[in-house]
């Protein structure tokens, strides 16, 4: 038995790993599923295989042992006290618990994989021929037969293109954050991989503007760009980058400033005075966020308790004008929701878990470990994903993070 499942822990890892991101294509709720069952191996691993489970706790702790875990501890600490004033305090409760228990499971899939050079490159293998095969079947869907797509998420074989849009709406923005890895993946491979890497990017373009999904295409320019960025940064030294970060940091700040102050007044019974165009922010979106921002002045300090935004007074009250609700279930921004439900402090919190983290590529950039580039890249393409799509706390959208970051941390000098 021992060694049947010294067979599984050796494959199955790697697999449901490498395969977790890729499989979106047939629904994100594919990526929890691979989860559980990585989670549910480690589980076992540590009855018939409890020397291995203690030497990768053991490599796990050293990750504790930072400026970026300092940093989430302080903001779960943060988000405590918003706990309290929840109005759904179960359900903030829930995901402060998830969600700490997704980051224990990543540091353990860290620990696997660091010791294990054959798995690690196994696992990126897989994650290499399953993007290919997901982003083949994307790319029919919306060109050709979107009743492919239809016939996987078990929707029918006769859905309209419309449909098959709205099905693979999460997978290709997946795909456009994985755009840095991939390319890295297919260029170490050397001959023909290297012409696929060059073209992978128009590729997932071209995905992109069949789905009609703008945000897509603005994170895939946003992680090509982080790869660019980090090209030019594995070259400096530490003052410089220290230099050059900070004034990254400053120059986000006060874009982010300038989009906030230039949103929509709220209320109105009609909006109107829109600063951006339509085709630059939406504007049921920018009226998303002053609704969001509105609210976050009355609850500045300590927010309203994790992933509770749409239940605020008035969240589900239908704009005329966009047919939608203020809230339709978060506020379409990492930045205003953090800041809602946890506070002040959280959001400060998490922004310097995401500097002390980017440090920490940096560290790696210099030290020329590879894939660091592609990993700044999937970091910015990540985090600029955040500022318009998915809600934070999706557990198969902080899954899939903290496994890609996982992997890609374990990659060593000889990988």
């Amino acid at each position: 038995m021992k060694m049947i499942f010294e067979r599984w822990w050796n494959i199955s890892i790697p697999f449901f790993c490498g395969a977790m991101a890729p499989m979106t294509v047939a629904g994100p709720s594919y990526a929890i599923a691979f989860f559980v069952i990585v989670t549910c191996t480690f589980l076992l691993a540590s009855v018939f295989l409890r020397q291995d489970i203690t030497a990768i706790l053991s490599e796990s702790i050293r990750t504790l042992i930072n400026p970026t875990a300092v940093a989430i501890a302080l903001f779960f600490a943060f988000a405590l006290v918003g706990l309290f004033v929840s109005d759904a305090p179960v359900r903030s409760i829930s995901v402060w618990f998830r969600t700490i228990f997704y980051i224990a499971i990543a540091v353990i899939i860290w620990g696997y994989f660091s010791s294990r050079k054959f798995e690690l490159q196994l696992a990126f293998y897989f994650l290499l021929l399953m993007t290919l095969f997901a982003g083949t079947i994307a790319l029919i869907s919306l060109y050709a037969w979107p009743g492919l797509i239809g016939f996987l998420t078990l929707q029918g074989a006769d859905i309209p293109l419309t449909t098959a849009r709205l099905a693979l709406k999460s997978h290709i923005v997946v795909m456009s954050c994985l755009v840095p890895i991939i390319c890295w993946l297919a260029w170490i491979r050397g001959g023909t991989w290297r012409a696929f890497s060059l073209a992978y990017p128009a590729f997932v373009y071209i995905i992109g503007v069949g789905a009609n999904k703008q945000a897509a295409i603005v994170t895939l320019f946003c992680g090509l760009a982080g790869m660019l960025f980090a090209s030019v940064l594995k070259k400096l030294n530490g003052k410089s980058a220290a230099i050059i970060l900070c004034s990254c940091g400053l120059m986000a700040i006060i874009l982010i400033c300038f989009v906030f102050s230039n949103l929509p007044s709220f209320p109105q019974k009609f909006y109107t005075d829109f600063y951006f165009p339509k085709s630059m922010i939406d504007h049921h979106r920018q009226v998303i966020w002053a609704f969001t921002l509105h609210n976050i002045a009355e609850n500045f300090w300590f927010g309203i308790g994790l992933n509770t935004s749409n239940f605020l007074p008035q969240a589900n009250v239908i704009i005329p004008q966009f047919n939608q609700e203020y809230i339709p279930s978060h506020p379409h921004n990492f930045i205003l929701e953090v800041w809602l439900e946890s506070g002040i402090f959280g959001l400060i919190s998490v922004s310097a878990g995401i500097g002390t983290m980017l440090w920490s590529i940096y560290k790696r950039l210099r030290a020329g470990i590879p894939g660091s580039v592609a990993l700044t890249g999937y970091y910015a393409a990540f985090w600029s994903a955040n500022l318009y799509n998915f809600s934070f706390w999706s557990s198969w959208w902080l899954i899939l993070f903290a496994v890609c970051m996982a992997m890609l941390f374990a990659t060593e000098q000889n990988t």
